[in-house]
């Protein structure tokens, strides 16, 4: 009880979903002109046979005769053209509904935490959630399917129980039956479901691999594609074999309904020809009974069936509330509004930090103060936690332990988006988008062609742009257009600083952003980001100490914490771990080749 109590609870949530918008409204409205007709259809097609074949035993052709085939012939046409019309509005608002609830749905996954959306459980999580967009007006459907077979229960009752009561008790048993073995079959159906796109998820991210031009040449270099399509064809068999349990489970249901049902039509027929044979069921009025009793069973399993889909549909709009309601945290913050000026400090005090599921610390009572009227280059071995340091700046993650304070308070404190904008950044691994090149660079179709000239310009990207046909509406990539440009590592990632300078704003972060630049490029690049952030903030991320003539103070990072602190001069004459860093790439960019090595 409590389940169908649940099943309807949470089939009211889905229809008050749709009934808030304007065109669920309308949506609603022509679902229940449409349940209407067919609730009226089957009535037609039960009786009138019947009422048809009692006129002609009579050997007259009278009005009523004429009446009957009319409206049995022509009723089908009338329907089929009211639904067409109706059904073209109603599919309208389906398209509107689907629209703004994809809407809603990608602006949450958007706008959620980045710590929680890392979590492989929330991505399969999010997958099973997004099928439900698809579905939902089919839910509502289901629910009008669920009352309009009620309906019609009710009307085809009327009729057989003036005959015969003990038909009704009979299909009413086999009936249950066959929905108890369906809803335990459609249980055990979602639980499969749930595992197969689990590993259809981990299947993908394998074939991506093998699909995408990124990885193209080590595949080829290291003779990995026989490994990767065993690894992909191991999720494939594995993913088949759940797939076939779940097939040969709704193959044993359907046999076992198939007997019940013979079951079912053997006890109608047996009963409506022995009550002609003694003369108290005349032949039209047996064909009436026969496809009243049928309709009944049949209205019976719409019932039940309506009812074991929109159980069914429950666990999946479960799925979909649970993922709509992660909560956004960052934003739910005091709202206050940042305020930056040449006095400004950003400060790590204490904080301690390990990500999600492991138990390592990456950063361990860390502390360092940031002016915000200083640049900052930060320099350490792999795996020490810098850029670490700049997810917990820009709040991607949340300390474990300690605060990170702007002007004294909480940067959790500060309006998400507001604290956001004070940031612009070039990471060594972020990513081009299925854009324009404008559109990447701006990220917005709204862009100022002078201020892109000038930021591609100081990069020395506007030479190149500039031969193309399109220009900056060239497309990004050939996924879309065919003429696309598929841009080298290096003018990728100089698209990436020039979305930094276009984005311009009070602190630039920049994680390792000419990794993929020749030694000589990186010198330009680094000469014009002198230039253009003069009066800024900047953090610098690097493993190439180059970096070190833009900063006015230097952090070494080292064991998740900062090792040592200060300008190049002071921690170079200190001798430690700056001074080794330093020495070992000078000594590497002085030294000649070694031409026995090559030779």
């Amino acid at each position: 009880m409590r389940n169908i109590l649940k099943t309807f609870s949470t089939a009211k949530q889905m229809f008050l979903m749709v009934w808030k918008f304007r065109f669920g409204k309308k949506y609603v409205f022509y679902k229940s002109i449409i349940s209407l007709i067919s609730s009226i259809s089957p009535f037609l097609y039960t009786i009138l046979p019947g009422l048809i074949i009692n006129e002609l035993m009579s050997s007259n052709i009278t009005q009523k005769l004429i009446l009957y085939v009319a409206v049995l012939v022509l009723s089908p046409l009338f329907f089929t053209l009211l639904n067409s019309v109706i059904g073209r509005m109603s599919f309208r608002c389906t398209q509107q509904l689907h629209l703004r609830l994809l809407y809603d749905f990608e602006y949450h996954l958007v706008h959620m935490d980045y710590e929680v959306l890392e979590n492989p459980d929330i991505q399969d999580l999010k997958n099973r959630a997004e099928d439900v967009i698809d579905s939902l007006t089919v839910i509502v459907e289901q629910l009008y399917s669920f009352i309009q077979s009620i309906i019609i229960l009710i009307g085809i009752i009327s009729i057989i129980t003036s005959l015969n009561p003990f038909i009704i008790i009979v299909s009413i048993l086999i009936v249950l039956f066959n929905s108890a073995i369906a809803k335990r079959r459609e249980k055990k159906d979602y639980e499969i479901t749930k595992e197969i796109q689990s590993k259809i998820r981990k299947q993908y991210g394998i074939s991506d691999n093998l699909h995408s031009l990124e990885y193209a040449k080590d595949i080829r270099i290291f003779n990995a594609g026989t490994y990767l399509i065993e690894k992909v064809f191991a999720f494939k068999v594995d993913i088949n074999n759940d797939a076939l349990k779940r097939n040969r489970d709704g193959q044993k249901v359907n046999i076992i309904q198939s007997v019940t049902n013979v079951i079912n039509e053997l006890v109608l027929y047996v009963y409506a020809i022995i009550q002609v044979i003694h003369g108290s069921l005349s032949i039209g009025n047996m064909t009436i009974f026969l496809g009243a009793a049928r309709q009944f069973s049949s209205t019976l399993s719409s019932i039940t069936q309506a009812y074991v889909n929109l159980s069914s549909n429950t666990y999946k709009y479960d799925e979909y509330k649970k993922f709509i309601s992660i909560p956004l945290h960052q934003y739910e913050t005091e709202g206050k509004k940042p305020f930056i000026d040449d006095n400004s400090i950003i400060e790590f005090k204490d904080v301690w930090f390990k990500y999600p599921g492991t138990d390592r610390y990456i950063l361990k009572n860390f502390n360092i103060k940031i002016y915000l009227n200083q640049k900052l280059c930060i320099v350490g071995a792999n795996g020490v936690g810098k850029t670490t340091f700049i997810k917990l700046l820009t709040r991607l993650y949340t300390p474990n332990k300690g605060e990170i304070l702007l002007n004294g308070i909480n940067i959790s404190k500060y309006n998400y988006d507001e604290y956001l904008s004070l940031f612009t950044a070039a990471f060594q691994d972020s990513k081009d988008f299925k854009l324009s090149i404008a559109e990447n660079i701006a990220l917005s179709a709204d862009y100022s062609t002078d201020r892109l000239n000038r930021v591609c310009e100081s990069i020395d990207l506007l030479p190149l742009i500039s031969k193309l046909p399109k220009g900056y509406n060239t497309q990004v990539g050939k996924w879309i257009d065919a003429d696309g440009i598929d841009f080298s590592g290096g003018e990728l990632q100089k698209m990436t600083i020039a979305r930094a300078e276009y984005h311009d704003s009070y602190v630039y972060l920049l994680d390792e952003p000419t990794a993929a630049l020749d030694p000589l490029a990186e010198y330009e690049i680094y000469s014009q980001f002198n230039n253009m952030i003069t009066d800024k903030c900047a953090i610098l991320v690097s493993h190439r100490l180059s970096a070190v003539q833009l900063a006015d103070k230097v952090a070494v990072f080292d064991n998740g914490s900062v090792a040592e602190y200060g300008t190049h001069q002071e921690l170079y004459s200190k001798g430690g771990i700056y001074t080794e860093m330093f020495d070992k790439q000078a000594q590497f960019y002085r030294d000649e080749v070694n031409t026995d090595v090559w030779s």
